[in-house]
């Protein structure tokens, strides 16, 4: 009855192992699958095993083969591909749910692809909200630099803008991007590359959907000591929309109404200084940008710039040229 049992399961266990174990990189010879399959206590012959892979991929569960000293074997169609793979991940960890829930949903989604696959693919990715853009390559841009990143090599791309026919318009002539990539960000509706270049000091981050071409360099990344240990939750409430400028330490003021915005957009880590019943001040180092100061004006006042006065200045004219254009 044993072995009636084993024999009824076995082809079930042996595409498991395969799809688990295996993928266009790594693939396992007849002796390491029979190996596998006996700590499943399973027992089978080579002649049965090749039988039973020939019948797997009679019902189109697809197995592959090439032949070196020994056969080895392996599968690459799956439900879901790698890019496909990391974008659903990335929105599990965008999503509300607690911290748990967002680890127990991310590895249902990894078991879905092979032990290696989801080992390299779950290092490099960082996030933040539901990406809404046309770029049909996305997805695969995504993967190209995250797996350039877990592998430590550079990028290179090329950038555009869109004019208001919505035609592409290459920045650069058309010249290709070389970059070191540090991380992916999906951050308000936008899939962000945060990367540094061999002869600049900084980061610099580029929107992923006005990428094109994206490859992976055979150049390692250049080590930069600075960036060794970069913090992107740090980064990320630096930075408004991604859009970058001089990184500052800005004291702002503020009232009470805007307590949660400031937790939102800072971390609950800043240090908050209370100026009286309603009133409220912090300094916090931000990348000024116009970006920033639409954020100050949304605010209605609740929110102000107090120092640098080269800031406040630069606020000022910010907001005098809003009044002269409308």
């Amino acid at each position: 009855m044993a072995h009636l049992t084993e024999q009824k399961i076995k082809l079930l266990v042996l595409y498991d192992l395969l799809c688990r174990y295996t993928d266009e990189n790594h693939a396992l010879n007849t002796d390491e699958i029979i190996a596998l399959l006996a700590e499943k206590k399973i027992s089978v012959s080579r002649k049965i095993l090749l039988q039973d892979i020939a019948l797997l991929n009679e019902y189109n569960y697809e197995v592959l083969s090439y032949k070196k000293k020994y056969h080895y074997y392996y599968v690459v169609n799956r439900h879901f591909d790698s890019a496909e793979i990391v974008f659903l991940a990335d929105a599990v960890q965008a999503s509300k749910l607690s911290a748990n829930q967002k680890q127990t949903l991310t590895n249902k989604l990894m078991t879905t692809m092979g032990d290696f696959q989801a080992t390299e693919l779950t290092a490099a990715a960082r996030f933040g909200t539901m990406p809404k853009r046309n770029n049909r390559y996305i997805i695969y841009t995504i993967d190209t630099l995250k797996q350039a990143i877990a592998n430590n090599k550079q990028v290179s791309f090329k950038y555009y803008s869109l004019d208001y026919q919505k035609n592409k318009v290459y920045r650069k002539g058309g010249e290709r991007y070389i970059v070191n990539p540090l991380v992916v960000v999906w951050n308000k509706d936008n899939y962000y590359l945060v990367c540094y270049y061999d002869k600049h000091d900084g980061t610099a981050t580029y929107r992923i959907d006005r990428m094109a071409e994206a490859q992976e360099e055979t150049t390692e990344r250049t080590y930069r000591k600075e960036l060794a240990d970069f913090d992107i939750e740090q980064y990320r409430q630096r930075v408004f929309s991604m859009f970058g400028g001089d990184e500052q330490e800005i004291v702002l003021q503020f009232d009470s109404t805007m307590l949660d915005v400031v937790f939102d957009k800072f971390g609950e880590d800043v240090n908050i200084i209370k100026v009286d019943e309603d009133t409220y001040r912090l300094k916090v180092p931000i990348q000024v940008s116009k970006t920033f100061f639409a954020w100050v004006v949304g605010t209605q006042g609740k929110m102000r710039i107090l120092s640098p006065q080269t800031v406040f200045e630069q606020f000022n004219a910010f907001m005098k040229k809003i009044k002269e254009e409308y």
